[in-house]
């Protein structure tokens, strides 16, 4: 699946214009639609592009039903998939 984001325009009446690449292949497509808070009205998190990037996979994951897991249930994941030894093993 080719996933791309691209910054767009909301007219003042709420029309959305964008242009994608010519690689993007023609067909039906999933649009989601968020509002982009510029650096300067932000709460100063400083967030990279990458970093926006990111939170932009993790809040289309979440979406689409994406279960939210803790700190440690991701550690114990990892472990399970090194196949490392639980504690108290």
């Amino acid at each position: 699946m080719t996933t791309i984001s691209v910054d767009a325009q909301v007219s003042g009446d709420h029309r959305l214009q964008l242009t994608l690449p010519d690689d993007f292949p023609a067909g039906p497509v999933r649009v989601t639609i968020q509002p982009v808070t510029h650096p300067a009205a932000s709460s100063g998190n400083g967030e990279s592009p990458l970093g926006h990037r990111l939170r932009a996979i993790r809040d289309a994951a979440l979406a689409e039903g994406m279960p939210v897991m803790t700190q440690d249930e991701v550690l114990a994941e990892v472990r399970r998939r090194r196949e490392e030894p639980v504690d108290g093993d």
